[in-house]
């Protein structure tokens, strides 16, 4: 049922998507459009393995399109003290400033692996690549943010 997915995960793929996208408020409304979308098409998204992976991936699709077609002159990034809505914790700053400065392909398969704690398949499907890509994403991703985070700011 629609309802018990949607309070199940909605708050976990908002804050994914947020991070994923750099920006909260882009992050929102595409998080909200995904689920609309995901409710008119839900005996369809319902039936699949992950749906919040279907969730995740258009609405990542749809800020990042938003964003290219608008052609924000200025980006609002995550500040590093945020205050998610429907969102349990916030990351340490240093890991979130630096998630925001890894291209979106590393940092989508990092917000997917360490915070919704999904498997390398699960994410591979989520963004539509193979396993084998999703793990060189996640190394280099993690070597990128080992550098920066040991790197004295």
């Amino acid at each position: 049922m629609f309802e018990e997915f949607y309070r199940a995960e909605r708050s976990k793929v908002l804050r994914a998507v947020v991070f994923a996208l750099d920006d909260t408020d882009l992050g929102v409304e595409s998080t909200d459009e995904a689920l609309a979308r995901a409710y008119e098409r839900w005996d369809e998204v319902g039936a699949m393995r992950n749906p919040a992976g279907w969730v995740f991936r258009v609405a990542v699709n749809l800020g990042h399109n938003r964003h290219r077609r608008t052609a924000l002159e200025r980006r609002k990034p995550v500040p590093p003290d945020r205050d998610l809505p429907d969102v349990e914790g916030v990351a340490d700053p240093a890991i979130a400033a630096a998630l925001s400065r890894l291209p979106l392909e590393q940092r989508m398969v990092v917000v997917l692996r360490y915070h919704l704690d999904w498997t390398v398949d699960e994410i591979a499907e989520a963004v539509g690549c193979a396993a084998g890509t999703v793990k060189s994403r996640l190394h280099r991703a993690l070597q990128r943010l080992e550098t920066m985070l040991e790197a004295p700011v």
